[in-house]
């Protein structure tokens, strides 16, 4: 090999090594400004159609991972004007995780406070109260209910949160704040349940 081809030769490895190094740069980068899955799952202040604390979700969805999303169908905020009285559901995500909220209504006694009180003592379920409201634990769901009787007949307003199958009592309690929020607003504000203004603020008592 002449020295021509030996110059040729370091010529182009020069040239390689170059274009290895500047697509390193490139990609460390590309790596620090792509999005990362672990960002913050910054839970808005209010949710469900702006109709509840966003503090609730935020307890029980993990700090990181997948964005905040959400989305409802029904109605969920009953303050807002073009709300009539129907049943609602609302679906948020966050760090992989999701947590159900829906509201409906027992109407013609088809389902009392007595058969709540039955329920929330059968095998696997945990009690829940909160003043004259009562319900359960069980599986991945918690159902608080409340006395809806009214000028209408009797009835019983129902919420419940579905979020992941635990026993974790702090679990339990964060799910049971969530669905006290939604029961005092849903009982008070969209379905005019008699009573329903005694239902006490703060958090249910779990057990």
């Amino acid at each position: 090999m002449n020295a021509t081809e030996v110059r040729n030769r370091r010529f182009v490895l020069w040239i390689v090594l170059a274009a290895v190094v500047v697509l390193a740069g490139a990609g460390v980068v590309a790596w620090q400004v792509w999005p990362s899955e672990d960002s913050d799952v910054a839970v808005p202040a209010r949710v469900c159609d702006d109709a509840l604390p966003g503090a609730d979700v935020a307890a029980l969805l993990p700090k990181e991972g997948k964005q905040f999303s959400q989305w409802h169908t029904g109605v969920l905020n009953p303050e807002h004007p073009y709300s009539r009285k129907a049943p609602g559901t609302c679906k948020v995500y966050g760090g992989g995780k999701a947590v159900r909220i829906e509201h409906s209504l027992y109407a013609k006694a088809d389902y009392t406070m007595k058969d709540v009180a039955r329920d929330a003592g059968a095998a696997g379920a945990t009690r829940i109260t909160l003043g004259a409201a009562e319900g359960f634990h069980k599986g991945d769901t918690t159902s608080l209910f409340a006395d809806c009787s009214s000028e209408q007949g009797k009835a019983v307003v129902e919420v419940d949160v579905t979020y992941q199958k635990t026993a974790d009592r702090a679990v339990v309690q964060r799910m049971a704040s969530l669905a006290a929020d939604t029961l005092r607003l849903e009982a008070r504000k969209l379905w005019d349940c008699d009573g329903a203004d005694s239902l006490p603020d703060g958090t249910p008592r779990v057990g």
